[in-house]
């Protein structure tokens, strides 16, 4: 009786070794992969604004040029 237990037990670590290597673990290596590139779109997104920003000023100085003539 001593046995079963332990039996049981050696079963379910043999299985566990044979099913893990079938596991998808797609959803976290894509998740992993989104949270690494959200920097990267932070920067981009900032670095479109202060573009903009940059070529609205240009207008308004282009602007205040032509008005002072």
């Amino acid at each position: 009786m001593s046995t079963l237990p332990r039996t049981s037990a050696v079963l379910l670590a043999l299985s566990l070794v044979v099913g893990l290597p079938g596991c998808d673990f797609s959803a976290e290596k894509e998740a992993s992969r989104r949270a690494g590139e959200q920097p990267k779109k932070t920067i981009d997104k900032v670095t479109t604004d202060v573009n903009k920003a940059m070529q609205q000023g240009g207008q308004d100085s282009e602007r205040l040029k032509e008005d002072q003539k």
